[in-house]
C-alpha cells in the first residue's frame, strides 16, 4: 500500500500529513509545490476554516506586526453585521491612508467579526502589517474603545490567536482579508514512505530523533497517530517548527 506524505509551510511551522492511498492515486500527476488553495468558507466546516486562518497568520505575520481588538460603545453600536462590515472597511481605509502618507509598505490585514454574548454586541479583531505605533492604530478606531499589541510567537506560532478571533463558528464568512497576503506552501511526495516505515513512526510518536531524521531543520512539536481498523492502514499528522539558527 503506497503511501503520501504532504507537507504544509505556514511561516515557521510545518504540518506533516502521511496517510495511505490508492494506486490510482499514486499514478495520478501531480505539482511538487502548490499553494493551499482558497477555502469556499460557506462550505468549510469549522475546523478546516479555523486551520486555514491559522496558516495564513503564521504565513504572512511576525512579532512586528499587531492585533488590534476593537469595541463599540453605547450610541455608536452598528444595526447589523452589515454596518458592522462597514465600520471596519472605514477603519482599515484609514489605517491604509495614514500609511501611504506616512511613505509605508502596502497593508496585510486579517479582520474577523465577533458576535459577543448579548445579540448586538458585535466586536472586531484585526491582525494587521506593524511599521504604525500602537497608539495611532488605537486612535484611528473612533467608534469606542480599542487595544493595539505586537503579535507574541510561540512553539506552535501564532495558533492560539488564530483559535480565538475563529471562535464564533455562527458565521458563514469568517473573515476578511487584504488580497496581498501569501498562501501556505503544499509540497505532495508519493515514494518517501512506505506502509512499514509509517508503523514503525507510529510505534514512537514521541521519538524526536525520528523526526530530527526526517526533517532536520525542524523540531517537534507534536505527533497524532490514527488508524483505520475498517480499511487498515496508519495515519499520521506531524507538527513542527523551524530551529532558529
Amino acid at each position: 500500500m503506497p503511501y503520501r506524505e504532504k507537507k504544509i509551510y505556514s511561516g515557521k511551522i510545518l504540518e506533516v500529513e502521511i496517510y495511505p492511498i490508492t494506486i490510482q492515486e499514486r499514478k495520478q500527476p501531480r505539482k511538487k509545490k502548490e499553494k493551499e488553495s482558497l477555502p469556499k468558507q460557506k462550505n468549510l466546516n469549522d475546523k478546516n476554516a479555523k486551520k486555514h486562518l491559522i496558516r495564513l497568520i503564521n504565513t504572512n505575520f511576525n512579532d512586528k506586526d499587531l492585533a488590534v481588538h476593537l469595541t463599540y460603545k453605547d450610541g455608536e453600536l452598528p444595526e447589523d453585521e452589515k454596518a458592522a462590515r462597514r465600520d471596519i472597511a472605514n477603519y482599515i481605509r484609514r489605517v491604509k491612508h495614514y500609511r501611504k502618507k506616512n511613505n509605508l509598505p502596502a497593508l496585510k490585514y486579517i479582520a474577523v467579526i465577533e458576535h459577543g454574548q448579548e445579540k448586538k454586541r458585535l466586536h472586531h479583531h484585526i491582525i494587521m502589517s506593524g511599521d504604525i505605533d500602537r497608539d495611532i492604530a488605537e486612535e484611528l478606531w473612533t467608534k469606542g474603545r480599542a487595544n493595539a499589541d505586537r503579535l507574541k510567537e510561540d512553539e506552535n506560532g501564532y495558533e492560539a490567536l488564530g483559535r480565538y478571533i475563529a471562535k464564533d463558528p455562527k458565521r458563514c464568512k469568517r473573515w476578511v482579508q487584504s488580497k496581498n497576503l501569501k498562501q501556505p506552501v503544499i509540497k505532495v511526495n508519493d515514494f518517501k514512505f512506505s506502509r512499514r516505515k509509517a508503523e514503525h513512526i507510529a510505534k514512537a510518536p514521541e521519538d524526536k530523533d525520528i523526526f530530527n531524521k526526517l526533517y532536520p531543520e525542524y523540531v517537534l512539536n507534536e505527533c497524532k497517530v490514527e488508524t483505520n481498523e475498517i480499511y487498515g492502514g496508519t495515519y499520521l499528522y506531524i507538527k513542527m517548527r523551524k530551529l532558529k539558527i
